[in-house]
């Protein structure tokens, strides 16, 4: 074996466990001090109702949020996409300004999606924003104070 040509590879192995192992120990601290405050919980539970079995609650799943943008900024994102159209845009060719703006492909679109349709209906709700149509022949614009 070429004692050599290992040498880089066996590197990025040894560092690539000495990460795994180090992520390894902060999850395991994560979850004690998980375990330790589920048990400070229970215990609050049975002062309040003694007897009760806290293992027959359902199990809730935590939510995963995948952050694609900063504070503010798909807000932003919109309103520039609305301004450089300079009329009514469908939500549609905003989602792809707003991609575009970003830099990525359109297998991003359902997960871009929501989000900007989320938004939009949040500045719709503050007044920065004005819709008009339903469904796919929704189109938006800036309000006239924006």
């Amino acid at each position: 074996m070429n004692e050599n040509g290992n040498k880089y590879a066996l590197a990025a192995l040894k560092d690539k466990r000495a990460t795994l192992s180090g992520e390894i120990a902060d999850m395991k601290k994560q979850i004690k001090w998980r375990e330790d405050q589920l048990a400070h919980v229970d215990a609050t539970i049975a002062i309040f109702e003694p007897g009760f079995d806290v293992d027959s609650l359902p199990l809730k799943r935590p939510r995963k949020r995948v952050k694609l943008f900063k504070q503010g900024e798909l807000g932003r994102l919109i309103f520039d996409a609305l301004r450089r159209s300079g009329e009514p845009m469908l939500t549609a060719d905003v989602v792809t300004a707003v991609m575009e703006a970003q830099g990525y492909e359109s297998e991003a679109r359902s997960a871009f999606g929501p989000r900007v349709r989320g938004n939009l209906a949040y500045q719709l709700g503050r007044g920065t924003v004005e819709k008009t149509g339903i469904g796919r022949d929704t189109r938006w614009r800036l309000s006239d104070g924006e």
